[in-house]
């Protein structure tokens, strides 16, 4: 699955595609949720648009190969707004054989943020299991990410797009500014809908 760079977060465990190759499957496992069924859980495009992301940079796309042998199967979407200039929203879900095998791939992501990385308490409506973070760089992101059963999803706000058009390389170890009220809102929002969904 081709990420945008523009608008992913490209920085190492921010983005699900792909990740180290987790434990072997067990013998009892069951088939995971077919990709394209996964397209119908993602943010809808008239949501996207009504929170102003109205320009489609990558159509919905679905993977059976997602490099994860426990994990196989993805889908994900990515918008700008309608300048293409100021955000982004990058939609996605993995789902996995096992929950134990969303919980381990959850736990890459947990291990792999950056410290220094702004954290603030996602909704209680994702569940427990729900993280935030943030990376720098040119184009500050901010993601959160939660788990349901064998289900992986992510929504990312990525912010100041024009500065990673403009700039030949990014810096990880730059921490994203804090979010903004509005920014949190918005990703808050987001993310709670491709929730619903299921």
């Amino acid at each position: 699955m081709r990420i945008n760079p523009r608008v992913s977060l490209a920085t190492i465990g921010f983005v699900v595609f792909p990740l180290t190759v987790l434990a072997q499957l067990p013998a009892s496992a069951s088939a995971p949720t077919s990709p394209k069924s996964l397209a119908n859980d993602l943010v809808p495009a008239s949501y996207l648009q009504h929170r102003g992301f109205t320009k489609v940079v990558e159509r919905t796309t679905t993977t059976s190969k997602t490099g994860e042998k426990s994990c196989p199967n993805g889908a994900q979407e990515v918008y700008e707004d309608v300048s293409g200039q100021a955000s982004g929203v990058e939609s996605e879900i993995v789902a996995c054989t096992t929950n134990k095998a969303a919980a381990a791939l959850l736990s890459e992501v947990r291990a792999a943020t950056p410290s220094g990385s702004s954290a603030a308490a996602p909704n209680h409506q994702l569940g427990s299991s729900a993280i935030e973070r943030s990376d720098g760089g040119s184009s500050p992101s901010y993601g959160i990410y939660w788990q349901r059963g064998r289900l992986l999803e992510l929504v990312v706000l990525t912010t100041d797009l024009s500065a990673s058009s403009s700039s030949t390389t990014t810096s990880t170890t730059v921490a994203a500014p804090p979010i903004t009220l509005t920014q949190q809102n918005t990703l808050v929002s987001l993310a709670v809908e491709q929730n619903t969904r299921l």
